[in-house]
């Protein structure tokens, strides 16, 4: 049950001046985990509120500099949904005895809940330092490149390493691009119309330079686990 309607502005008002002075990075994350419950108690909206929290403590995170967009609290929480609305649930149960905090609330299920938290951040943090392990990344690109390859669309082998080029350095002219293929001219310039049209390179103008490109279909070659609905 949320606190009553004009009792609102008041409670969130609260939580800032609590969890907005936090100091130091241990602090600060301990603040992030138990904001997110608070802000969940506080229920201010009438629906959508899973999502403001959420999306509140991805943008806490980057504040205090340890949030990425390369990583989100948010899919490892749905991907523990009941742990995350049995911890939630803790944290909202009344106090149990003296020695449990000094508010009306468990001090010990806020506790759990914080753990429960950032243990699900470092998974997070975790999964994707292996999902963008390079030597790991460069045999997935291999893999598909030569999936390609085999598929008859004037997509070849020889594109794996300015490929592999482009994710790690970013942005190359076409003629650095071709070049890397070893392939002669005609050839190259053939190979490259077909990895734009298969959009694993992109480029903003027909002369522009390329960049590394993330078409669906290959999310569940590069990123597996990441993307379970790309395999689909």
């Amino acid at each position: 049950m949320p606190p009553a309607p004009a009792s609102i502005a008041a409670f969130l008002e609260r939580a800032h001046e609590v969890y907005g002075a936090a100091s130091g990075l241990d602090g600060q994350l301990i603040a992030c985990a138990c904001a997110h419950h608070r802000l969940a108690w506080v229920h201010p909206f009438r629906d959508g509120n899973g999502r403001v929290m959420r999306l509140q403590s991805h943008a806490a995170l980057l504040k205090i500099g340890v949030g990425s967009g390369l990583w989100a609290v948010s899919r490892g929480l749905a991907r523990n949904v009941q742990t995350y609305d049995d911890r939630l649930a803790d944290a909202d149960s009344p106090r149990r005895g003296d020695y449990d905090g000094r508010g009306n609330l468990s001090e010990a299920g806020l506790v759990g809940f914080a753990c429960f938290f950032l243990e699900t951040c470092l998974d997070q943090v975790t999964f994707m330092g292996e999902m963008l392990d390079v030597d790991q990344f460069r045999q997935r690109l291999r893999a598909y490149v030569i999936l390609r390859s085999e598929m008859g669309e004037g997509i070849r082998r020889e594109a794996e390493l300015p490929l592999y080029h482009l994710f790690l350095a970013g942005d190359i002219t076409r003629g650095e691009f071709k070049q890397m293929t070893g392939l002669g001219a005609r050839t190259a310039d053939s190979l490259l119309a077909a990895l734009l049209r298969a959009g694993m390179v992109e480029s903003d103008t027909s002369r522009g330079p390329l960049r590394f490109g993330l078409p669906l279909e290959a999310l569940a070659y590069y990123f597996p686990r990441l993307y379970p609905e790309a395999a689909a």
